[in-house]
């Protein structure tokens, strides 16, 4: 009778943990993160960096509510060719939060100034095991400055340094104050106290405007996503460094007009074009036809410079042709 009991309690286990990671699964499934990523439930659970990266979505998706969007694993060209990703963006009525995730433990040691941080691990018999990290704040700082090069200056945004819950800030020294260093559990206050510090910056017209900005940058393909792992290991390692060559200057176009692009066309309509007509404004080259692969629009057709990534000029498919690119 008792081995019974024992076996019925050790089902009722089991199926209470199957029951939690199915509808954990289905949260997730049904959530941002998922529909623009693409990344899988168990990948979200192994991968480190992609498990930080949920759980800082999960901490702040109730701002979603209030109109805020997302955009993760952004590719912003830097002035030296290559990329720089960004994990996490929220945009927010009071400006765009860019948000650097860190899956560290043991104690944290850095300072806002100091080109490096000390990640302090305890080892076996008492041993004490230093390593060292570039500054995170310097590192979103650049996150910063290429998303300033896409939506401006005018647009209040907040660096926010989330590490894990497995690591203790022992001594973090910030004189900034746009900048946090939190644990990730304290996310969702941060946001709401330096939210409520500032006045309401950005309506939900601004907030889409911006995310129509920033979208294109996330659909980036397997090989240019290798390319800035690559250059980063180089980084490290002191090695060349490949030009991503992916991405053209913002800073360098016009927002009225492109230096030595073809004719524009007149129509109101790209899709109504002659194929010959469909010509990029900002470039000057071939638009071609191309389908949404992953994201929120997943599925949806628009018009893309034939010279992608060169070029990261596109437009929905039935819209009017605008010397404005959706990113200005």
């Amino acid at each position: 009778m008792l081995t019974q009991m024992v076996l019925i309690f050790d089902l009722v286990l089991i199926l209470a943990f199957v029951l939690t990671i199915a509808v954990s699964a289905i949260v997730f499934k049904n959530g941002t993160y998922a529909k623009m990523t693409g990344t899988g439930f168990f990948e979200s659970l192994f991968n480190l960096g992609k498990r930080g990266e949920y759980l800082t979505y999960k901490e702040l998706k109730l701002y979603e509510a209030d109109g805020g969007k997302f955009i993760f694993n952004c590719y912003l060209p830097k002035e030296d060719g290559t990329s720089t990703e960004v994990d996490v963006v929220l945009l927010h009525s009071a400006g765009i939060f860019v948000i650097e995730s860190k899956n560290y433990s043991g104690w944290i040691y850095g300072s806002e100034k100091s080109k490096t941080w000390t990640q302090t691990l305890r080892g076996g018999s008492g041993r004490v095991k230093k390593e060292h990290f570039y500054n995170p704040i310097m590192q979103n700082r650049t996150h910063i400055k290429c998303i300033r090069n896409i939506v401006g200056n005018n647009v209040p945004v907040y660096s926010l340094i989330a590490f894990s819950q497995r690591c203790t800030l022992k001594e973090i020294t910030v004189e900034s104050s746009d900048v946090e260093v939190i644990n990730r559990q304290h996310i969702s206050n941060t946001v709401k106290k330096m939210g409520n510090a500032s006045i309401q910056a950005l309506s939900k017209m601004d907030i889409e405007r911006i995310y129509e900005m920033l979208y294109p940058y996330t659909q980036v393909t397997e090989n240019e996503k290798l390319q800035h792992i690559d250059n980063v290991n180089a980084i490290k390692h002191g090695t060349k460094i490949k030009s991503a060559d992916n991405i053209v200057s913002i800073n360098n176009v016009s927002t009225n007009e492109t230096e030595g692009a073809k004719e524009k066309p007149d129509t109101d309509n790209v899709a109504a074009m002659p194929q010959d007509k469909r010509i990029c404004p900002r470039c000057g080259s071939e638009l071609v036809l191309r389908t949404a692969k992953k994201g929120k629009r997943a599925g949806e057709q628009f018009y893309g410079c034939s010279r992608f990534p060169k070029c990261m000029y596109s437009i929905p498919h039935y819209s009017p042709l605008s010397p404005v690119s959706n990113r200005e």
